[in-house]
């Protein structure tokens, strides 16, 4: 893949619509602000932690109900950005709105790399503007998780991984790009699921020396294994054993039982949630404390397991709730902005296939992503902020199908234009 060569012209007309989608991105978050109740403070494991963080020097007791030691059930990167505010703010108030604002520049960020990435992609920004134009309307402020830190890096990985992969000194560029990756990972491992294919796409599709290549992702994947292996260094210390997470017993056990819904507002609408996590349940929450979290994971998946093996057309059914929940989720928290994610959803469908049928070279990246990524959100609780590290693969796509039918518009009235200027009476 090739990114079309930029002149002046167009330099200057990039970069006044990034700065422009910027410029919204800060005024709508402000709005959200303003108008909004900010999801923050307690019962936020994140949260939790960076406060734990901050005040004690440790990475610990992340549950609400009860302090359970050394954890490994959150990835590290945002609780780490959040533990710099509270010891530089200390005032919680403060907190609360510097990590708003910090979701704020997040978002703004993203729907200014949108057109960039359009541009990348298909060598023309518009699919990207509309992209940005959805994006603004569907997020939501969520400063108690990573997921608009990790969107944002997201983009800025793929437009500096694309630019650098390939220039006659690949290694120093290399080694920025694996930084990048890094964050991204312990921002969230799942994206991991993203990066890499994208690397891989660019590696296959650009025609560069076998040597450029080597040694740039070389420089990625050191400082990538570095990176994650220092965590995992610490949670064998911590924990007793060389694990990234430490949540998948805990998250498939209060997602698959007698009680579960497919999305979290009903389980917890339900108590049925709170029954079964440690964040919010005693009894569990003093289980994993006595089993320790490496043992008390490796308990909940086998009996998740076993509750799967014995009730199969429920768990069916809960993992065919979710499918939809992931793509069209429910609209009782953000009426607006869910409704705003179906249609980016239900456009990226033809704008999708109309990348097939054009044979836009980024499409087998964009499926085998969208194919991947959202299969571990099948099977545990729905809750849109999975969707957010993928959402941009629907915009760009939907926002390209919005592009082409404008220009076919566009192509038509200037064709009737014509007929009617060559019938007219002379």
């Amino acid at each position: 893949m090739k990114i079309p060569e930029l002149n002046s012209a167009d330099t200057s007309r990039n970069a006044n619509i990034s700065f422009l989608f910027f410029a919204l991105g800060g005024a709508v978050g402000l709005i959200n602000m303003a108008s909004a109740t900010i999801p923050f403070g307690e019962g936020f494991e994140m949260v939790v932690l960076a406060k734990n963080l901050a005040l004690h020097g440790a990475y610990i007791n992340p549950f609400r109900v009860l302090d359970t030691g050394a954890t490994a059930a959150n990835p590290p990167m945002y609780p780490f950005l959040l533990s710099l505010l509270v010891r530089i703010l200390r005032v919680d108030s403060f907190v609360v709105l510097a990590a708003t604002l910090l979701n704020i520049l997040a978002n703004a960020v993203t729907a200014a790399l949108l057109p960039r990435v359009s541009w990348m992609f298909y060598g023309d920004v518009r699919p990207g503007i509309a992209a940005s134009v959805l994006w603004l309307l569907s997020t939501a402020l969520m400063p108690s998780w990573d997921t608009g830190c990790t969107a944002a890096t997201l983009l800025l990985f793929c437009l500096f991984s694309s630019k650098t992969m390939g220039r006659s000194s690949s290694f120093l560029p290399g080694l920025f790009a694996g930084f990048l990756a890094g964050i991204l990972f312990l921002f969230n491992p799942s994206t991991i699921l993203i990066f890499a294919p994208w690397i891989a796409y660019l590696v296959f599709e650009r025609r560069v020396s076998l040597r450029q290549v080597t040694a740039y992702c070389a420089a990625l994947v050191a400082v990538l294994v570095l990176m994650v292996s220092s965590w995992m260094f610490r949670n064998y210390e911590e924990l007793g054993a060389f694990v990234v997470r430490t949540n998948l017993g805990m998250t498939l056990y209060s997602s698959n039982n007698d009680c579960a819904s497919s999305s979290l507002i009903d389980e917890e609408r339900t108590n049925c949630y709170q029954s079964h996590h440690p964040n919010t349940s005693i009894a569990e929450a003093e289980r994993l404390r006595s089993l320790g979290e490496i043992e008390y994971d490796r308990m909940r998946v086998q009996d998740t397991m076993a509750w799967v093996r014995s009730h199969r057309t429920p768990f069916l059914h809960l993992s065919l709730a979710r499918f939809r929940d992931f793509w069209l989720p429910p609209r009782e928290d953000h009426p607006f902005k869910s409704v705003t994610i179906w249609i980016a959803t239900l456009l990226s469908i033809p704008g999708l296939l109309l990348m097939i049928y054009r044979r836009e070279r980024v499409t087998p990246f964009a499926l085998f992503v969208l194919a991947i990524y959202p299969l571990m959100y099948y099977v545990v609780v729905s809750d849109v902020r999975y969707r957010i590290p993928v959402l941009w693969l629907s915009l760009l796509p939907a926002g390209y199908f919005l592009a082409k039918i404008g220009e076919r518009i566009r192509e038509s009235g200037h064709g009737d234009a014509r007929r009617r200027r060559f019938s007219a009476p002379g």
